[in-house]
C-alpha cells in the first residue's frame, strides 16, 4: 500500500471520529446524548402562536449555548419526551415543541 492511499484512510478515519458541525432537531438526538441548544425556530404548526411558544420557552431556559439532553422517551421512542437543561430541571416536551429546538451535538 503505498503512503498516498494511508494518509487518505487515516484522514477519513480522523473525520468519522471528529464531532458533527450541523444543527438537529432536538427530536433527532439520542437519548443521554448531550447538546447544546442553538436557537428556537418556527413551526407552523403553531401558526400564530408560534411567537408566544418561542418566547414561553425562552422564559423556561431554552437558550442558545444552554446544555441539554434526552433523559427519556415515550412508549415505543415517539414523543412526548423528558430533556434536561444544564441547570438540571427537567420538562416533557412534545414533537411540535422538540421540532422548535435547533441544538449541535456534542
Amino acid at each position: 500500500m503505498d503512503k498516498a492511499m494511508l494518509a487518505t484512510d487515516a484522514d477519513a478515519s480522523e473525520s468519522a471520529n471528529s464531532y458533527p458541525t450541523s444543527s438537529y432537531s432536538l427530536i433527532d438526538l439520542a437519548k443521554n446524548q448531550i447538546a447544546l441548544i442553538e436557537a428556537i425556530v418556527e413551526n407552523p404548526r403553531f401558526g400564530g402562536l408560534d411567537a408566544v411558544v418561542s418566547q414561553r420557552l425562552k422564559d423556561l431556559g431554552f437558550l442558545p449555548n444552554t446544555p441539554i439532553r434526552i433523559v427519556a422517551k415515550g412508549l415505543f421512542g415517539k414523543p412526548p419526551y423528558a430533556v434536561q437543561l444544564g441547570s438540571g430541571v427537567q420538562f416533557s416536551l412534545r414533537l411540535d415543541e422538540l421540532q422548535k429546538i435547533r441544538c449541535k451535538a456534542l
